[in-house]
């Protein structure tokens, strides 16, 4: 008589925290992003880096622009916190905006293939391009606010500082994604000397004691930015 072969025992069903869940999603569709383009991701693609039915991406998610931009949103928490020694009244504002700039690069390099693919993605999609758009603002708006305090208190002599701020942001945004959003990625050390050395020279390199306004007059005066308003 043929012997039987035993019945492969059954899976035991992973229980999850519902943070669990959601996070095991985002690293997922992380994961996916760094092999696949924007274009091709799925909820099928996302789940199957995962041990859930793809049905139970439905209870976190509505649909993958919300995830997308889930993690844009935790990527800009991280950023921010990174430049906030900056951002508070340092004792020492160049060393901290280049620990800040540093922290940044590193936080770039981790999420690299993401954030080119979410930037791409910006081009083509209306909703990603709000959101890529309000991160980039958000940014420009707390930079802007600093260099003003930073005129005021007789540190720099920044003309324009929401337009230098736009600028410079619109410059890390390009180069980021250009050295580290690709493979293989560029030294993560050279890329934030390269971004320090312009910050550092824009802001504190320029000539002290200069009378600067505290707005940036050009908008003010209802003149057309020389930038354009839409940062990539």
């Amino acid at each position: 008589m043929a012997a039987r072969t035993p019945p492969a025992p059954a899976q035991r069903r992973i229980r999850r925290t519902p943070e669990d869940a959601e996070r095991e999603i985002l690293v997922a569709a992380e994961a996916f992003l760094q092999a696949n383009d924007f274009r091709d991701l799925t909820v099928d693609g996302v789940m199957a880096g995962t041990g859930m039915k793809r049905s139970a991406f439905y209870n976190y998610f509505a649909d993958r622009n919300v995830l997308i931009l889930r993690l844009l949103r935790d990527i800009e928490a991280e950023m921010m916190q990174a430049i906030n020694p900056w951002l508070e009244r340092s004792p020492d504002p160049v060393a901290a905006l280049r620990s800040g700039l540093e922290q940044v690069v590193e936080i770039y390099a981790l999420h690299g293939h993401l954030l080119r693919a979410i930037h791409e993605a910006s081009f083509h999609d209306d909703e990603v391009e709000r959101a890529y758009r309000q991160v980039v603002d958000d940014f420009v708006d707390v930079v802007a606010g600093l260099l003003r305090r930073e005129n005021r208190s007789g540190r720099t002599s920044v003309p324009r500082p929401r337009e230098v701020a736009h600028a410079l942001l619109t410059m890390n945004t390009n180069v980021l994604v250009e050295r580290l959003g690709r493979a293989p990625n560029d030294n993560p050390r050279a890329v934030a000397g390269t971004l320090q050395f312009i910050w550092e020279r824009a802001i504190y390199g320029s000539a002290q004691g200069a009378e600067v306004p505290d707005t940036d007059s050009a908008r003010a005066n209802g003149a057309p930015s020389s930038v354009s308003a839409r940062a990539r």
